[in-house]
């Protein structure tokens, strides 16, 4: 609290400080906010923003303006509003952004709120239909459930961060010295790369939790794989790697029809078609030649998708792991994996009443197979 008392008193002791300064000050007050320093909104720590929100210098009101979706409630009302109207077009920006972002941060509180009520009515409904037992079981199983996948990203993401962090002091400590552009380059690259990691973990974190929308129509299946391919392909390109080294078939039946949320499906699709591609990996950017053969076929009251690959396979404890449904550790060997692949295209193939299972033999390769109930099938004016 006496650290914001001193910086209060040298603003008004008539004399203020260099704006570069002021702009220092508010710096480290943002950071104090946006860290978790600031617990409670003090009389001097609410005098400081009011005070730098009407700096004369636009660099000084800019950096409450970007920190604005962080303050406190009472407070926010009125900062938002000098700093939306500010004449400068820098600040203003800067708070229309942060004011987008605190409506963001609201709504996914309230989603939050919503789900944490629908857990505890069905709870209770288990509870009331079979007894406090099968309540505790749930509860286990998803706390299990939660500690795989909490422990599988942490353990990631502290591997990445070991990299991290020494890279980062070796970039900073280099700025002070004579600069090597050559290691400093490196260095950057390392940092680089570890942020693109936490940036796709994050990413695919938030698939694999966001609401399925609901909403499903009458799809050619043979259209859907092939955008599924031309995506897998794309991604695998972009890992350095020629996807024309493997021949890819597909074997789909004309006017096969599903009803589905496409995008999904596609989504779905690509990853395990993606991960085919990748089980040709070899180091040298290169892929071994080989074969993935995708196909469909309508059977009494399912549709089933075969993606085959045939290469090495994989052992019966990697199947194990693959039929856990859960994200797991990211495998090294490939090149910007997190885990969630398999896991998000499970999801999305669950959420439209289907199955996925996997079978493999080693040095014969692996079979995904996708299995949909026909009831997802369209309608018969849809399929004449």
């Amino acid at each position: 609290m006496a650290r914001w008392d001193d910086m209060l008193a040298q603003l008004e002791n008539g004399q203020p400080p260099h704006w570069r300064d002021r702009l220092a000050m508010a710096q480290s007050l943002m950071d104090a906010v946006q860290t978790g320093q600031v617990v409670e909104y003090t009389t001097s720590i609410r005098q400081l923003l009011e005070y730098f929100a009407n700096d004369p210098k636009w660099e000084v009101r800019k950096v409450i303006a970007n920190g604005l979706y962080l303050v406190d409630d009472d407070l926010y009302p009125e900062l938002v509003s000098l700093l939306t109207d500010d004449p400068n077009g820098f600040v203003k920006r800067a708070a229309e952004q942060s004011d987008t972002k605190r409506r963001q941060t609201h709504r996914l509180d309230r989603k939050r709120e919503t789900v944490d009520r629908q857990l505890a009515s069905r709870l209770t409904r288990l509870r009331n239909k079979y007894g406090p037992d099968a309540v505790d079981d749930v509860k286990a199983i998803s706390e299990m459930r939660f500690n795989q996948l909490a422990g599988s990203m942490a353990h990631d993401l502290r591997s990445v961060l070991t990299h991290l962090q020494p890279a980062a002091r070796g970039l900073n400590n280099a700025l002070g010295e004579t600069v090597d552009i050559d290691a400093a380059r490196r260095k950057t690259t390392r940092v680089l790369e570890g942020l693109a990691f936490i940036e796709r973990c994050v990413s695919d974190m938030e698939r694999y939790t966001e609401p399925i929308p609901p909403q499903q129509q009458a799809e050619d299946v043979g259209e859907v794989l092939t955008a599924a391919c031309e995506m897998a392909a794309k991604n695998i390109e972009e890992l350095g790697y020629d996807p024309r080294n493997i021949i890819l078939r597909q074997d789909v039946p004309n006017g096969l029809r599903l009803r589905m949320s496409k995008h999904l499906i596609v989504l779905a699709v690509s990853n395990l078609v993606k991960n085919a591609y990748e089980s040709f990996m070899e180091q040298h950017e290169a892929l071994r030649s080989g074969e993935i053969l995708i196909t469909a076929d309508q059977r009494h009251d399912e549709v089933q998708i075969s993606i085959r690959d045939n290469d090495m396979g994989m052992a019966t404890e990697h199947l194990t792991i693959l039929d856990s449904g859960m994200p797991r550790r990211r495998n090294k060997a490939k090149r910007k994996s997190t885990g969630f692949g398999v896991p998000i295209a499970r999801r999305y193939i669950e959420a439209h009443s289907g199955t996925l299972t996997f079978a493999s033999s080693e040095d014969a390769g692996t079979t995904a197979l996708i299995t949909f109930k026909r009831k997802h099938s369209p309608t018969p004016e849809a399929n004449p």
